[in-house]
């Protein structure tokens, strides 16, 4: 019992480690990036920020766990040149926006903080990393819904802080005391959220994966694994681009574009 209780204790103190926000403040890219886009706040207390860009069917993006909006700003650039107007923000704890816990439960609010700011139907989600599984996550949890999906270097389930823990040494003991803690994030039991609950297909929607096979975080298997519970999902797999330059990649911003206006 004692050594069940350290287990847990140990991963408990590991994840509330991750979960503290870093300060984020601006990158000289990032005005750059970000030229010609509408600044603003919104959510609680104008806690959150955001941009906006171009006209037409509404598309919102979600950067990934410490990452911030302005890495969606080509994406959102290149798809507004093509008729959509986008809107990207800072995740809570991230950016620009206020400090806030880090978590997947995170990412699925303010999933949901974004959609009900927008006030409108929402053609397309794009999601990156950890803002995808929360992005896919909060359609269940939390109600969003769209007509097209795009997930890029989506993790099936929430493995990364796993390796994470493993990477410090921690023995097994640790890991699977974690796991429950995890998937508590989710409101999901941990064989349910590893067997892709997240992803579950949803009616009258397209879903589109988007995997590097350089991507030394997330695995590109993970694109096959997710069309398996999808059917008809699409896959596009590139290489050489890793983890984050595959968003600003000229084949993803083409087939994305493709993609979203195909519906």
């Amino acid at each position: 019992m004692q050594d069940q209780v350290s287990a847990a204790d140990r991963a408990a103190t590991m994840l509330a480690r991750m979960r503290r926000p870093v300060p984020m403040p601006p990158r000289p890219q990032d005005a750059a990036l970000l030229a010609g886009f509408d600044a603003f706040r919104f959510g609680p207390d104008d806690s959150r920020q955001g941009w906006a860009v171009g006209q037409g069917p509404l598309v919102l993006l979600q950067h990934g766990w410490g990452g911030r909006g302005s890495q969606m700003a080509g994406l959102a650039r290149s798809l507004a040149g093509r008729g959509f107007r986008c809107i990207l923000f800072d995740v809570g704890g991230h950016g620009l926006s206020a400090p806030a816990p880090l978590g997947f439960d995170g990412f699925i609010a303010d999933a949901d903080l974004l959609a009900r700011f927008a006030g409108q139907a929402v053609h397309g989600w794009i999601g990156h990393s950890a803002g995808g599984l929360g992005m896919m996550a909060a359609r269940a949890l939390r109600g969003i819904a769209a007509r097209r999906y795009v997930c890029i270097a989506t993790p099936l389930y929430p493995y990364i802080p796993l390796r994470m823990m493993r990477a410090e040494g921690v023995g097994d003991d640790v890991v699977e005391q974690a796991k429950p803690i995890l998937a508590a994030q989710f409101a999901a039991d941990w064989p349910d959220l590893e067997a892709g609950s997240a992803y579950r297909p949803e009616p009258g929607a397209d879903l589109l994966l988007v995997y590097d096979r350089a991507d030394d975080m997330v695995d590109h298997e993970d694109a096959d694994r997710i069309a398996a519970l999808w059917p008809g999902a699409e896959t596009l797999k590139t290489s050489g681009h890793g983890h984050n330059r595959v968003l600003v990649a000229p084949e993803v911003l083409a087939r994305a574009g493709d993609f979203l206006a195909a519906g």
